[in-house]
């Protein structure tokens, strides 16, 4: 009876059909499709070279094999349609129906025409499309994947084509829960060790940088939806000592079609906001909102050390009207006891100082500008602090610095500073040009602590470790990482004034036993050394002798190498990243950028490098001159090597340590 009973239930059981894979694109070629133009290809790429999310397996087809402005076609071989949906992942452009002659789409053709389409979203998250193709069953058919479009977001990225009984809806996109718990936590090819990145999707210029209960804050650009930009939050976390960091929860959602653009962030000591509640002082967020119509200086506030914040009820607390103003940076100024702010209009190139009794009521003091690089783009992410000079006791000068989207010395976007005074109400530079701050491409919008305790002394900054014109790099599930945080200073060289930057010293908690060299001869050629990895932390004395150009190659492998190197006749200081690995996921990535450096009073070149994997962040002499730069090497690429050029050069003095992780479960304590 009971057997009776079950083989009854099981014939009442539908039966489902497995899915049926048209494409998955894990193959090392396009067998099957028919290939036109240049778009895609020769075959599939890597969806982790592309920085793309909620795709499956390793293969994806893309038509950014150069670049946007490529055009070419993938067509099928022909199938029968034998299920009711053709379920398929698309990312990339979003394009308007009947706009053919200028689109990228994937499409399904029953007897050579289009009867289904379906386009990206203007993201790099690939979601989920279904056709109900229940009218077609028995009829032969072709999917078509074309990029006839050029411009941003001129590209598709398809993946994963299925026949299948049930559509599909959502993506792919990791839950914080799941991929803190899974074994890919902090694994992924890229990742950094000692640099900070945020746990998942896109991330860019710091904000909010604050000293507060014994806690380092770090609130930062984040988009909580994906691995590109938009939606712009604030995210969070603290360290102890800036390298060993505590991921919170989001600080500040955008909300209302508001964004939470970039701000600062201070400790209002006197409680001259009113915010305060309890007996330690409020954490006020300075922030712009940005809204389709214009963007506006808001405040917010926080009564348990930046753990849970509230929105100002009246914002906004300066509104021009304007589209393009943003980024303000606060500061208590002792002398005049007030606020002062400096903040951007970004796309006019100038500066607006503000100051308020109260951080609500603002006034508007005076501007700076147009000034430095005449050609960029715009002017945003400003900063305004006092140093003391290195070598003459009771001297200063206030620093201005601002960043560009386009038109920085290495190309794309990048930093520019100038000296002069400020007293509260006017800047004044010592000349209308600028210097750079990094003459990498990957060092932007660097903003300083404030309320570092009065003891310390140090002036410390963070800067984005990217470059807007190649943002999109092949990192998943997160983008962008934060450089080390570098302690401030100025120095006389010559007859200028000039900012320096070195690693902060809680960096050499994460070493491990040095390789000492001692008077190293480098003929001429190159002399491969011991130690070996991929986070490292170098420090190197060398003389030149009689060679032409000297220097050190950091992650090399067979085909690979990141070249930092010194040129005696131009005296300048370059890294060569054309072999660095991956320099073919943007056009524009793969160069050799340089910056000036003399010899210092001994007649020797002075080099500290830290290497950590992605990246390399080189300091010439005392700081002078610094170049930042991200790379994408293969996980084997691990070897040092020195070398010299037209003759030989020594090594005086040199240290290598092999770095620590801080981030992530390898992390030291």
């Amino acid at each position: 009876m009971i057997l009776v009973l079950l083989l009854v239930l099981l014939a009442a059981v539908p039966v489902v059909a497995q899915d049926v894979i048209i494409a998955d694109f894990e193959g090392d070629s396009y067998s099957g499709w028919a290939i036109e133009g240049s778009a895609f290809g020769t075959r599939p790429a890597r969806g982790e070279s592309l920085g793309f999310l909620g795709y499956r397996g390793g293969g994806v087809a893309n038509s950014f094999a150069t670049s946007d402005e490529d055009v070419g076609s993938l067509t099928s071989a022909e199938f029968q349609i034998a299920q009711r949906y053709i379920v398929m992942l698309v990312g990339g452009g979003k394009q308007a129906n009947g706009q053919r002659e200028n689109q990228a789409a994937v499409e399904l053709l029953v007897d050579g025409r289009a009867i289904r389409t379906a386009t990206g979203d203007n993201s790099e998250t690939l979601r989920w499309h279904s056709w109900d193709v229940a009218g077609l069953k028995g009829q032969s058919a072709q999917i078509r994947i074309f990029d006839n479009a050029s411009g941003e977001w001129g590209h598709i990225c398809v993946d994963h084509i299925l026949q299948s009984e049930s559509p599909r809806a959502g993506t792919g996109v990791w839950r914080i829960e799941e991929y803190r718990s899974s074994a890919d936590y902090f694994q992924e090819p890229f990742r950094p060790g000692f640099h900070f990145t945020p746990e998942l999707n896109w991330m860019n210029d710091p904000n909010g940088l604050t000293y507060f209960g014994g806690e380092y804050h770090l609130f930062y650009q984040h988009n909580p939806l994906g691995n590109v930009w938009g939606h712009m939050s604030w995210g969070h976390a603290v360290s102890k000592d800036m390298f060993h960091w505590e991921h919170l929860p989001i600080a500040m959602y955008e909300e209302n079609g508001v964004m939470v653009y970039s701000g600062s962030c201070i400790i209002d000591h006197n409680n001259t906001s009113g915010f305060g509640t309890g007996d330690e002082p409020p954490m006020i967020a300075i922030y712009t909102g940005h809204s389709d119509e214009r963007e506006t200086q808001d405040i917010a506030y926080s009564n348990d050390r930046g753990r849970t914040w509230t929105k100002y009820g009246e914002n906004p607390v300066i509104d021009l009207g304007k589209k393009d103003f943003r980024d303000p940076k606060v500061f208590w100024h002792p002398p005049s006891q007030k606020w002062c702010m400096v903040v951007s209009l970004a796309r006019e190139k100038r500066l607006q100082f503000y100051a308020s009794p109260d951080l609500k009521n603002w006034s508007l003091l005076s501007e700076f500008g147009p000034a430095g690089v005449r050609s960029k783009s715009n002017w945003e992410c400003p900063d305004l602090f006092e140093l003391p000079i290195e070598n003459e006791p009771g001297h200063t000068r206030w620093v201005l610095e601002a960043d560009m989207g386009n038109g920085a010395v290495a190309g794309g976007s990048g930093g520019e500073y100038f000296t002069g005074m400020f007293d509260g109400q006017t800047f004044r530079a010592d000349s209308t040009d600028s210097k750079w701050v990094d003459y990498g491409r990957d060092f932007y919008a660097p903003v300083t602590y404030s309320n570092l305790p009065r003891d310390d002394g140090r002036r410390v900054w963070v800067g984005w470790m990217n470059n807007w014109s190649t943002a999109l790099n092949p990192t998943y599930p997160w983008r962008s990482a934060m450089s080390v945080p570098r302690e401030l200073s100025l120095r006389r060289i010559g007859d200028q004034l000039r900012l320096c930057q070195r690693p902060v010293a809680s960096i050499e908690s994460l070493r491990k036993e040095p390789m000492l060299i001692s008077n190293m001869e480098i003929e001429d050629g190159d002399t491969t050394l011991s130690a070996r990895g991929q986070q490292l932390d170098l420090m190197l004395v060398i003389d030149p002798g009689t060679a032409r150009r000297f220097g050190v190659r950091v992650l090399k492998g067979d085909h690979e190498q990141t070249e930092i190197g010194y040129d005696m006749a131009t005296e300048s200081l370059s890294v060569d990243r054309t072999q660095s690995g991956n320099v073919k996921f943007h056009q524009d990535f793969s160069g050799k950028h340089a910056g000036p450096l003399g010899l210092d009073p001994n007649g020797q070149v002075r080099l500290r490098l830290l290497v950590d994997r992605c990246s390399v962040e080189v300091f010439g002499g005392e700081g002078e001159t610094v170049l930042t730069d991200l790379i994408f090497p293969s996980a084997s690429s691990d070897r040092i090597e020195l070398f010299a050029e037209g003759g030989r050069a020594t090594v005086v003095d040199g240290q290598v340590f092999q770095l620590d992780a801080s981030m992530g479960p390898n992390a030291n304590p």
